[in-house]
């Protein structure tokens, strides 16, 4: 069997951690299998995340380390590397995490003095330690230890798609059989997309995509140094938060996505990004455009082994999709 290689990132703040990133690529080439990170560019405004983010969609494997800073920050005061870690647990790659064990230990040098940044540092800590199995590390030996062996059972456990080199790829045969169990496959996904379009139940006066509806929010934001949070509320219209969802839907998501869509509105309307919504709100939208046949949802496995329900646009809602974004003739003034 031909050998498959996996191409995994390397997220974490970059001056602090510059020996361990060394150590964590050297483990990845030891293991045959290609390392991805910032050290060319590191991430400093939205463009250069916008290119990390295709990066990270490239990858199988999303490795994170955590040690003493929060990282340099975006204009709403969130870190490029908390911004790498939503992004791809968000887009459901397999996470590997290492969270330093002992914050308190590490210099002040590589440490935060910043009270706010700290106060960051500690949310996100929690955050990534949430819901996931992390490692703890205190020390570079201890932490490639914990990687390399962290590395072989996500490989052996938990395999993702990979690559092959072209000179050991399957025969011509193979892959027609493959390619015909796609095409099976995709007409079964259209037959099931399709009877979900319509709503199981049917609501009188469901709200219109023209009708509004206010979200509650809470924003982040730095003020001489220190970090705040603020609580706020906006209107949108039903029309403005699928197309905005929508956008995000190319392939299924977990409802995390909505608070993305959320955030692309209020950039639009010049507002301060959401830092959290409404859990009831959330649910809400996901409801919403359920009943409306706009969206549906799956119970699937993610990479971790774990299952979630995963959002995806129904016809009805690709072709509602279409018709929103689309750029229409304008007739010729006489």
């Amino acid at each position: 069997m031909a050998t498959k290689k996996y191409q995994i990132f390397v997220s974490s703040t970059f001056r602090d951690l510059v020996d361990e990133r060394q150590d964590t690529i050297r483990s990845i080439l030891d293991l045959n299998h290609v390392p991805a990170g910032m050290e060319l560019f590191p991430a400093t405004d939205v463009e250069q995340l916008t290119y990390i983010k295709k990066v990270i969609d490239e990858c199988d494997y999303y490795l994170l380390i955590v040690g003493g800073r929060y990282g340099s920050l975006d204009a709403q005061g969130i870190s490029f590397t908390e911004r790498e870690y939503d992004y791809a647990v968000e887009t459901g790659k397999f996470v590997i995490a290492f969270v330093h064990g002992n914050p308190g230990a590490i210099s002040v040098n590589n440490s935060d003095i910043d009270p706010s940044l700290a106060k960051a540092l500690n949310v996100f800590r929690n955050k990534v330690m949430e819901g996931r199995l992390v490692k703890q590390w205190t020390n570079r030996d201890d932490l490639q230890v914990a990687v390399l062996k962290s590395l072989v059972h996500a490989f052996n456990a938990y395999p993702q798609i990979g690559w092959i080199r072209g000179d050991n790829a399957a025969s011509r045969e193979t892959l027609e059989q493959a390619n015909a169990a796609l095409q099976e496959n995709a007409k079964l996904r259209a037959a099931l997309s399709a009877a979900k379009a319509t709503p199981i139940v049917k609501i009188e006066n469901l709200a219109d995509l023209d009708d509004f509806f206010e979200v509650r929010y809470t924003y982040k934001h730095v003020i001489a140094g220190k970090t705040k949070y603020f609580d706020r509320s906006a209107k949108f219209t039903w029309r403005q938060i699928f197309l905005a969802l929508g956008a995000r839907l190319a392939n299924p998501k977990t409802e995390h996505v909505i608070l993305d869509a959320l955030r692309i509105l209020s950039e639009e309307k010049g507002e301060r990004a959401p830092y959290t919504m409404s859990d009831s709100d959330r649910s809400t939208i996901k409801i919403q455009f359920i009943a409306l046949g706009l969206i549906a949802s799956k119970i699937s496995n993610t990479t971790e082994g774990k299952t979630a329900e995963f959002l995806y646009l129904t016809d009805k809602g690709q072709q509602a999709f279409m018709m929103g974004k689309v750029v229409q003739r304008k007739s010729e003034p006489k």
